[in-house]
């Protein structure tokens, strides 16, 4: 992103009122020196931890404004307009690893609107690449979504196991009937794979290697099959 780009973007942030259709605002967030004027009983509402900040025995309770540390404007903003009702914007692939940090840190419901977009993800003719689903399958990891990583780990184990681990072969040529394949690396993909916990690594082997022996029996009993998926790397 430009700093041009980025100038217009924290203008828009900074100028942005969260209270319309709510009682008038009656406080102020300031998230990298953007301030996001909110009402504090639409965030306690939905956060019982911004609940205790603003309505307990915190000094936080009884002020006008709040320093937010430990985020981004760019995805506090995100997160908002996910979680206001007059907003309501959906969680998508565009923000879904910004709010998804936010929403656990706060305890807010939206964990489980990420949860559930990223696993209508996990399925053939989505669009999602490798690189995407790794990111996703770490931020689960990261914040205990386990529904999704269940359904993760059965997506990968049909995804060819070189792929997930960022190799990618491609036919060149067929000389004297023998068909030459070239290799390539994506070096991020590979990263992201070997960030994995070794307990995911493994569920997602051991899945893969049931799904090969039930190809292979079918195949020898001239059953139909089930190919891998096809979905790119990056």
């Amino acid at each position: 992103m430009g700093t041009e780009e980025r100038n217009v973007i924290l203008a828009d942030m900074a100028t942005m009122d969260f209270g319309f259709g709510f009682p008038e605002t009656d406080i102020t967030l300031i998230v990298e020196g953007n301030k996001f004027h909110v009402n504090r009983a639409v965030l306690s509402h939905h956060s019982p931890v911004f609940n205790a900040m603003l309505n307990g025995h915190f000094k936080e309770s009884s002020e006008k404004e709040i320093v937010l540390e430990d985020c981004k404007a760019e995805h506090f903003k995100e997160f908002l307009k996910s979680l206001y009702p007059n907003m309501k914007q959906s969680v998508n692939e565009q923000n879904v690893l910004q709010v998804l940090p936010l929403a656990h840190k706060y305890q807010s419901p939206l964990v489980t609107d990420c949860e559930d977009f990223m696993k209508t993800l996990c399925q053939p003719g989505t669009g999602i690449r490798i690189s995407t689903l790794l990111d996703y399958i770490l931020a689960a990891e990261k914040f205990n979504l386990g529904q999704f990583l269940e359904s993760a780990v059965k997506f990968c184990a049909r995804v060819d196991f070189d792929l997930l681990n960022g190799k990618k072969y491609s036919r060149i040529s067929q000389r004297f009937g023998n068909t030459q394949y070239t290799k390539s690396i994506d070096k991020d993909v590979q990263k992201k794979f070997l960030q994995l916990s070794i307990e995911t690594q493994f569920s997602i082997a051991k899945k893969r290697l049931k799904f090969l022996e039930m190809y292979k029996k079918k195949r020898d009993n001239s059953d139909s099959v089930e190919s891998d998926f096809e979905i790119p790397l990056s």
